[in-house]
């Protein structure tokens, strides 16, 4: 990973070729299944704080999907349409069968949808895997009607938690290409052409379990604590934590 000396943007150098991270991705397993429901609760969350700034609740758009889980919280907040996008075919292939019609197998490129389709577009800890993160916003740019919103999370390289770890935190990840603080966020998107609303700090909520096997433990002491936290309904404790993550809500002027 090298950092920008003007900007502070972290990023990966080299990265694999977009090809290989494609094939990569659409060979890559749903393993996440157990954890949506409080990923889904978390995403509502901010959704709804979005929400305040959409004209309409006609069409909505996901980028990287998964299974279409926040798809269904759409529906549920009034939205006619939902659409994803979705590089894995294994977590595609677990999606609800009213909504697999509605979730488009691959990447998402500039030509996926036509201009001016959706009042919404999201995008869940996605933007730190794209090849070209400008590119990607500017078709977000391309795909939403005037007054439109987009809302984006993701890893935040200059949170508390990635500061103290460092090299140790999990957010330095061999598939993330990009990796944004609140003000490389934002200048990205106002560059791409938004209205940047609000860049915020994200409060997850997660199992004890999950905060555990996320944490930069040893080896030797993760795996026996995962294992007994599995088997124990300590290991179900939802904690709530603003551990290292953005948000960011734009619009299309």
């Amino acid at each position: 990973m090298v950092r920008c000396q003007r900007c502070g943007l972290l990023r990966s150098d080299p990265i694999l070729p977009p090809a290989d991270l494609g094939r990569l991705y659409t060979a890559s397993q749903f393993t996440y299944a157990d954890d949506t429901r409080f990923t889904r609760q978390t995403y509502a969350t901010y959704f709804e704080s979005a929400l305040t700034r959409v004209r309409e609740r006609h069409r909505l758009l996901e980028i990287g999907c998964g299974n279409g889980f926040f798809l269904e919280e759409a529906r549920a907040l009034g939205f006619a349409e939902v659409d994803g996008v979705e590089p894995s075919v294994d977590a595609v292939r677990h999606a609800p069968e009213n909504l697999r019609g509605r979730i488009r197998v691959g990447s998402y490129e500039r030509d996926t949808f036509p201009d001016n389709s959706f009042d919404v577009v999201c995008g869940f800890q996605v933007l730190d895997h794209a090849a070209d993160p400008a590119a990607l916003v500017r078709a977000v740019l391309e795909d939403l009607k005037v007054g439109g919103v987009a809302l984006f999370i993701n890893h935040d390289s200059g949170a508390w938690s990635a500061r103290l770890l460092g090299e140790l935190s999990p957010i330095v990840d061999v598939g993330h290409t990009v990796l944004f603080d609140k003000r490389t966020m934002r200048a990205l998107f106002e560059r791409c052409g938004f209205r940047v609303y609000d860049v915020f700090s994200v409060r997850n909520t997660y199992p004890l379990r999950y905060w555990t096997k996320m944490a930069p433990l040893p080896g030797v002491m993760k795996g026996p604590l995962l294992s007994w936290l599995t088997r124990s309904r300590l290991g179900d404790l939802a904690l709530t934590i603003s551990a290292g993550n953005l948000g960011l809500i734009a619009s299309k002027d």
